[in-house]
């Protein structure tokens, strides 16, 4: 059998495959859940091989940055003013949309927890330099933004070099064919995912065992309900609405850009988009948190569903977006500190969480798209809210484990599918830039 016979094989099973997708991560969910309920060795181990597996691609995800960026930024720079205006105009749009959804998130938080307007709002000036630290700490030391760095430097060397650039103009296309390849183990991942929520209770009691007694802690209210945080179940309720919360509030915020993108494309079918793009995408997003593992599925089939988008405007967005348009992520760590902060019956107030934003704003420019990105922003929150150095520790080890698995699942996801609404929305303004 010759190769272009086995590759036509290979694409038509890939078809089939991605035309029964939603169904089959469904049943592999379920499966997960069955399986780890009847054998917890097996719920662990699966654990472990998805933590193992996340790891090591973040080794992989710098390089896939590099591939994706440096013909893109060629592709731009060649079309002179046209593509660089188009490439300052996006960044600038990520930056309003990012700081639209800080606001966005301080209002939602602020009904949800029913905060007060304004309370005794100290230690900014220490949370803004704290801020700054963590900010310069990852654009000195991350591999993504090295990435980044090398991707920019490349495209200035190769700009005399036609052939050369012609040569790297390639590396895009290839990390959109591994996004296809990516396709059959989505299934598998969503069985991760059904034994991972499986054995929740015991890897959040495993998680804050190490700083908090759960059983020290008194009751919270959330969306006016009193919910018992001294127990177990509680805790876990409290958890599980968290995350919940999460998904709402990032969900509502990715139907104004669904709104925004229906008027800017014609013929946008909501019925398409979720079972063409959404569906397809969503499950590997959800089941490992990490925009950078999702970029080259998301590429593949963003382009799929979205075939009249310029190729120079879907990679641009998409690449670019994996860290710089993450508005699930800061939307999430406004919703995180109000939900520690009930839990700790600390008062915090709208006027606090408003003082913050510049701080959120900032750091989030130095995250890199991988699982548990919160961590970061823990520390400088706790300065902006005022929190007692003797709270501190408990408020940090609250707000560390509260975000990992579900919300991180829900803030990445909406991420990652806000790039294909920002990609139409985005793509009528690439012939204006001149």
């Amino acid at each position: 059998m010759s190769t272009s016979s086995l590759t036509a094989k290979a694409d038509q099973a890939l078809t089939v495959l991605e035309h029964h997708l939603s169904w089959l991560s469904l049943v592999f969910f379920a499966i997960g859940i069955f399986w780890a309920d009847q054998s917890t060795s097996f719920a662990f181990f699966i654990s472990d091989l998805m933590e193992s597996f996340i790891d090591g691609y973040s080794y992989i995800a710098p390089v896939a940055i590099y591939l994706i960026l440096t013909p893109t930024l060629i592709k731009l720079f060649s079309s002179a003013s046209q593509g660089r205006g188009f490439a300052s105009y996006t960044i600038i749009w990520f930056a309003k949309a990012r700081l639209l959804a800080c606001v966005y998130a301080v209002l939602m938080t602020t009904l949800i927890f029913g905060l007060p307007i304004y309370s005794n709002a100290t230690g900014f000036v220490d949370a803004s330099i704290e801020s700054m630290k963590s900010l310069g700490w990852m654009l000195t030391h991350s591999v993504y933004f090295y990435a980044v760095y090398a991707a920019i430097a490349t495209v200035f060397l190769v700009s005399r070099l036609p052939k050369t650039a012609a040569t790297l103009s390639k590396g895009v296309d290839l990390v959109e064919y591994l996004g296809r390849i990516i396709v059959p183990i989505i299934p598998f991942m969503m069985l991760a995912v059904g034994a991972y929520v499986t054995i929740l209770p015991g890897l959040l009691e495993k998680e804050l065992s190490g700083e908090v007694s759960i059983s020290e802690l008194g009751s919270m209210t959330m969306l006016g309900v009193p919910i018992d945080v001294s127990t177990s179940l509680g805790m876990i309720l409290v958890y599980i609405l968290g995350a919940l919360v999460t998904g709402v509030v990032c969900g509502f915020w990715h139907i104004g850009l669904l709104r925004m993108a229906m008027k800017r494309m014609p013929h946008f079918s909501l019925k398409a988009y979720f079972s063409e793009y959404w569906i397809k995408v969503y499950p590997l997003l959800w089941a490992t948190s990490s925009e950078a593992l999702a970029t080259p599925l998301n590429l593949y089939m963003v382009k799929k569903f979205c075939p009249n988008v310029r190729d120079e405007v879907r990679q641009f967005v998409v690449g670019t977006g994996s860290f710089l348009n993450i508005n699930g992520t800061v939307i999430n760590v406004f919703l995180m500190t109000g939900l520690v902060a009930a839990i700790l019956d600390i008062e915090i107030s709208m006027l606090q969480l408003l003082l913050s934003i510049p701080i959120v704003f900032l750091i989030a420019y130095g995250i890199p798209g991988i699982p548990g990105e919160l961590l970061i922003f823990g520390g400088p929150m706790a300065l902006c809210m005022g929190i007692s150095p003797e709270l501190t520790p408990i408020f940090l080890a609250l707000y560390i484990g509260l975000q990992i698995g579900l919300p991180d699942s829900f803030r990445t996801a909406a991420n990652s599918t806000d790039e294909c609404l920002s990609a139409i929305i985005l793509n009528e303004k690439y012939p204006k830039q001149a």
